[in-house]
């Protein structure tokens, strides 16, 4: 669970060897320094390591004041000569289990803030924490553990499983499902009504939107997404699946276990997504389609026909993403080949 009101107070300052055993990585030089973080390169201070995974960010070592450098194999080459190092081959992993210790996350104090409101039948596990003017309408159910945060509101006969986390102004919608170990960013929306009319008489008539929105264990959603609720059937986010800011979800959408979704998706009613599906960031997909197991969209690409398990797709519409390439290279030779066909015009005229 991710709550970043309770990474408040440091960890205790490791040794350079400590931190080499703890990232399973190489060590270099005085393995007695005592580091207190981790930071950027160009940011980073004389009792910070620093951090470098890309190559286009070696340009920051000029003038760096890391105490010690965290790299990759590939880039070890571009440290600074005789500086301690810890050598790692997967320095993003090795950088969250520095921050882990760190940055601990430290449990809230479970208590109910006098302002928030709870409804008749509302049921709170152990170690729950209300924040501020929180509403739990009738018959809502939170799990041990579980945060609530400021200004939320659960709609009545929602479920929520153990250790959530809920930051301020998350509403849910009645009869939501959320699973345990989710974390929902502020101002996200579980639950609402999905976009659906049918025509009456010249007239668009609301259908009634009567499903559920249903979040499986260990999802995480982003601030300010919105995640509609079934028409009919339920909507549902599976196990693992993590999905970024300002992202919509419509309704009956399905979506398998450890997919992505980065900021400003959109997806629309009754897609079905696969496990392990990475959608890039401003992307869409149109309604009634699958995406299949492991496929990948990338950013900006607009998805108006099914996409096999593990195919690449880009592009407005979106294609296989190497024939993508092929039509791009083949528009950048265009010019060219106006001037040639001018040419020969003006031959034959």
């Amino acid at each position: 669970m991710s709550d970043p009101q309770s990474r408040t107070r440091a960890g205790e300052p490791l040794a350079l060897s400590r931190i080499a055993h703890m990232v399973g990585g190489t060590l270099s030089g005085d393995g007695d320094l005592l580091v207190e973080g981790v930071a950027p390169l160009d940011e980073a201070g004389s009792q910070q390591v620093g951090f470098l995974a890309l190559k286009r960010y070696v340009r920051f070592l000029d003038g760096s004041r890391a105490g010690a450098f965290l790299s990759s194999p590939e880039l070890e080459g571009f440290l600074p000569a005789g500086a301690p190092r810890v050598v790692v081959a997967d320095p993003y992993g090795a950088v969250r289990t520095l921050l882990t210790h760190f940055f601990p996350d430290i449990p809230a104090e479970a208590a109910v803030h006098p302002t928030a409101v709870l409804g008749h039948g509302v049921r709170l596990g152990a170690g729950v924490r209300i924040g501020p003017y929180a509403v739990l309408e009738e018959a809502v159910t939170v799990g041990s553990g579980t945060r609530i945060g400021a200004h939320a509101v659960l709609g009545a006969r929602t479920s929520v499983g153990e250790r959530c986390a809920f930051h301020p102004h998350v509403v849910t919608y009645p009869d939501s499902v959320v699973g345990s170990d989710v974390t929902v960013h502020a101002g996200a929306c579980i639950g609402s009504d999905g976009f659906g009319y049918t025509a009456v008489a010249g007239r668009h008539e609301k259908m009634p939107q009567v499903g559920r929105a249903v979040i499986e264990d260990e999802v995480e959603i982003g601030a300010n997404t919105t995640i509609d609720r079934g028409s009919l059937g339920d909507t549902v986010v599976g196990r693992g699946t993590k999905i970024d800011n300002l992202v919509q979800v419509a309704h009956n959408v399905r979506i398998g276990a450890g997919s992505l979704l980065a900021a400003l998706v959109g997806i629309a009613g009754s897609t079905r997504i696969g496990n392990g599906v990475w959608i890039g960031g401003r992307a869409s997909a149109i309604n009634h389609l699958e995406i299949g197991d492991g496929a990948q969209v990338t950013f900006g690409s607009t998805v108006m026909r099914d996409v096999p398990p593990g195919e690449t797709v880009s592009g407005s519409p979106s294609r296989p993403h190497r024939e993508q390439m092929r039509r791009q290279a083949q528009l950048g030779r265009l010019d060219k080949l106006i001037e040639r066909v001018r040419k020969l015009e003006t031959l034959v005229s």
